[in-house]
């Protein structure tokens, strides 16, 4: 057998043997000390333990708000040494093991993680892949290749950096894992800023939390530098609010209350603002007789003024013609409006041809028994 053979033999043997043991049974054979998942407090119990009363602070909080607490943890220390059902490694996209967390994973779990990972053909940024913990007390190590920013970054950093957090609980859930501890992802060599970095990670698994929360116990951000974990106790209180009373959960209120409503509000004001005069118009234009409209047109302009006089005597002296009465009408407002109602009724029942014999017998009319106001008309 060649030596490549017998490695891929010894590696696979060894994680079907490692993943069929009990956990007593595993215990017996880590060659390191190791933390147990029952020592690391959730988020929620280490607020309860630095004195505050669970009774007045979990007071009105969201049940929501409550649980998400208790499945997270903030841990500074060695991440090989915990003792959960998957570790998450910041690798590079061989993952044949580098410097940081990466390279003291590998030295922790022996040979044979590099066998199994030689056969994993790399992993592209913002992917993850799987294999077994061999010598590691944690079942399994998630391999996840972070973006290198190098100090810089941008829309496309960000969106890799969530990604790697994203396929990382992805594999979490397809292999019915409870509990998992993430690195600092890319802010080692790969020089993703601290902060920015925290706030992603944090911001990505309360998303996934909310919709997963009963698919794990605990979810651990695991730091080792002072830096990150000053910045994650800052941050964890943002993000996974105990109580209402604190500044966190006021900080977070105030952008799940502020933030959507200049957004929500202001539209609509202007809105309301732009289609009240249009509204007001219509009505008006409805509602306002033939009068009004008349009244309008005189102030637009004179041509107007005219024409519309003109379309008015022209109705009211076919309207004579048709009652037979020869005598030469005064024009006044009342008989105007009267001779508007009946021309409706007029136009509603004649037909075409009765309409083009009216309009010709009140140009006849107009010039022979009107001649005042055919001068009226003129000028």
């Amino acid at each position: 057998m060649y030596p490549s053979n017998k490695k891929k033999k010894v590696w696979r043997e060894e994680k079907e043997r490692l993943l069929k043991m009990t956990l007593e049974e595993r215990r017996k054979e880590y060659i390191r000390d190791y933390v147990s998942l029952s020592t690391i407090l959730s988020w929620k119990e280490e607020m309860k333990s630095k004195g505050q009363n669970d009774e007045e602070n979990t007071q009105g909080a969201p049940q929501m708000k409550k649980s998400l607490s208790e499945k997270v943890s903030l841990y500074r220390g060695d991440i090989t040494l915990l003792e959960v059902d998957a570790i998450v490694n910041a690798a590079n996209a061989s993952l044949l093991g580098g410097g940081g967390v990466d390279g003291c994973i590998h030295r922790a779990a022996g040979p044979c993680l590099l066998a199994e990972c030689r056969n994993l053909n790399g992993c592209e940024t913002g992917h993850a892949k799987i294999t077994c913990g061999y010598d590691l007390p944690a079942k399994y190590v998630i391999h996840t290749v972070g973006p290198i920013a190098r100090g810089h970054i941008n829309g496309s950093h960000k969106e890799d950096l969530a990604n790697c957090y994203q396929s990382s609980l992805k594999l979490v859930k397809e292999n019915n894992l409870r509990s998992v501890a993430f690195p600092c992802i890319s802010t080692g060599i790969y020089g993703f800023p601290n902060e920015p970095a925290a706030v992603i990670a944090l911001g990505t698994i309360k998303e996934w939390l909310a919709k997963n929360h009963q698919e794990v116990d605990r979810i651990i951000f695991c730091v080792f530098l002072e830096v990150d974990f000053k910045i994650y106790k800052k941050k964890m209180n943002e993000f996974f609010p105990v109580d209402d009373n604190n500044e966190g959960t006021d900080a977070d209120m105030k952008e799940d209350s502020e933030g959507p409503e200049p957004k929500g509000l202001s539209p609509p004001h202007k809105k309301s603002k732009a289609k009240k005069p249009e509204s007001s118009k219509d009505s008006s234009e409805d509602e306002s007789g033939p009068e009004e409209k008349q009244t309008v047109e005189e102030m637009e302009g004179q041509s107007q003024d005219a024409g519309g006089l003109r379309f008015l005597l022209r109705s009211l002296l076919g309207l004579i013609h048709r009652d037979g009465v020869n005598t030469t009408p005064v024009p006044s407002p009342a008989l105007e409006d009267k001779a508007e109602v009946h021309k409706d009724e007029a136009d509603s029942a004649k037909d075409d041809n009765t309409i083009k014999d009216s309009d010709m017998t009140n140009h006849s009319v107009c010039d022979q028994e009107l001649p005042n106001v055919r001068k009226m008309e003129l000028a």
